[in-house]
């Protein structure tokens, strides 16, 4: 088997991606077009548009747009439940959504609650491929440095921009589709039964449907923001929700942020980073041989791993301290001692006695009522520039410029199109003492 089989042979996308715009909502103002790590989007006659052959759907622009312009299309609830009985598979970060109180056991129910026939989590499919990358990682055909093929978006970039490290991927399909295939397996002769992926980024939802392997297809990607209401009502209604039921495993769960891979898979010392950007630069050091000592590299394109997907609900941080609490509950471990104490009268010597204060100047006014006032200003100002945030003016972006004209640090004429509107030729029209526009027989000729 080949290094870099099944991610050379994997399906393109066709003419279109994954992502749609809502042009209604689309502004043109290249929030998107900025952020995009390997530039798959244009903005042409005054609305984004995307590169499918560039896209690596790790959800930068959906971050980015401040006007929810960009969508993952799925289909609702009573849809999949109009086609029949339907088996939710629950990615790890979707437990880090509801907090520590709501066990695995109730969310894996309240999917059931909801309309699906079962629900199900990850273990399974995490477990079987841990197992399949470790023997790889112990065989000679692992090309260091090792980079995981779990995160689809991070073997997308890989594809687009650093195609010489292809064989570095770990040939092993991702977690999800190998769960898919066991429980079609599990299911051999019964009615066929629609499978659902609850994912948490877009890239994730393509895969589900496009996979490396044909076997390790679902039905539908939903993602977590959709069915969050509705599993969130049905745990506030079911009774014993934090109580005992089917648990998933610590693994799995910290599968969903980073750390936990390496962790599971027993490697010591791995290179761990997340952020699509900060991937990009590592996979550059790779790609130019500076990190041929590093065993092993767990990329996850989000910012905290899939707890940070962009179709997830909850801070990727406060989701990752609910499901680390509920996995200490669930297997406690024993502190360990061993650490200095110090005598009392040491330790007291660095508490401080004075409360952090706020530094002087962040205020608008120290009077509310004139703090106010400007705040109202400042509303109306920033209304007046294109909110595109390219800080020709000198302020970081145009709510930052209205701040500064309001506070006198600034004028609206700093930014160039409030600039060009003031005359058809772009330069401002000059006035009288009085305020009044001069006849062009008194202005000067340039």
């Amino acid at each position: 088997m080949k290094a870099n089989r099944g991610i050379d042979e994997s399906p393109r996308r066709g003419d279109g991606a994954l992502l749609t715009l809502r042009p209604e909502l689309c502004a043109g103002c290249t929030h998107c077009l900025r952020v995009c790590p390997t530039e798959a989007i244009r903005i042409r006659r005054g609305k984004a548009e995307i590169m499918a052959h560039r896209c690596i759907l790790c959800g930068e622009c959906l971050r980015a747009c401040p006007r929810e312009a960009w969508a993952v299309p799925s289909e609702s609830l009573e849809q999949i439940q109009r086609k029949g009985p339907a088996v939710a598979v629950l990615d790890p970060a979707v437990f880090g959504q509801f907090g520590d109180r709501a066990s695995p056991g109730s969310i894996l129910r309240a999917c059931v609650e909801i309309g699906f026939s079962a629900g199900r989590d990850m273990g399974e499919g995490v477990s079987l491929y841990r197992d399949a990358v470790v023997h790889y990682l112990a065989s000679e055909k692992a090309a260091p440095p090792a980079i995981s093929s779990d995160c689809p978006a991070v073997v997308q970039l890989v594809q687009v921009k650093f195609p010489a490290l292809l064989e570095n991927l770990v040939p092993v399909a991702p977690p999800f589709e190998v769960m898919a295939r066991r429980l079609k397996r599990e299911r051999e002769g019964e009615s066929p039964r629609n499978l659902c992926y609850v994912v948490p980024c877009p890239a994730k939802a393509w895969a589900a449907t496009q996979p490396l392997t044909p076997e390790g297809a679902y039905h539908q990607a939903v993602p977590v923001a959709d069915l969050y209401n509705p599993l969130q009502a049905c745990l506030h209604r079911m009774p014993g929700a934090s109580g005992p039921g089917e648990k998933a495993s610590g693994m799995g769960m910290e599968w969903a942020f980073p750390g936990g891979q390496s962790k599971a898979l027993g490697v010591e010392v791995a290179l761990t980073v997340d952020g699509i950007h900060r991937v990009a630069e590592i996979l550059e050091l790779a790609e130019n041989g500076l990190l041929d000592e590093v065993p092993f590299i767990e990329a996850w394109s989000c910012p905290g791993g899939c707890l940070g997907g962009c179709l997830n609900v909850r801070n990727p941080f406060w989701a990752r301290f609910q499901m680390s609490s509920g996995i200490r509950k669930n297997s406690p471990r024993a502190q360990e001692g061993g650490e200095f104490r110090g005598e009392k009268e040491e330790w007291e010597g660095y508490l401080r006695h004075q409360p952090f204060s706020p530094r002087t100047g962040m205020r608008l006014d120290e009077n509310l009522q004139t703090a106010m006032e400007k705040l109202r200003r400042i509303d109306e100002t920033v209304k007046r520039f294109p909110g595109i945030d390219c800080g020709s003016c000198g302020s970081p972006n145009c709510l930052a410029l209205a701040e500064d004209v309001v506070q006198g640090y600034a004028r609206e004429t700093d930014c160039i199109y409030a600039l060009r509107k003031m005359r058809p030729d772009g330069a401002p029209a000059r006035r009288g003492a009085s305020g009044k526009r001069l006849p062009k027989s008194k202005r000067k000729r340039r």
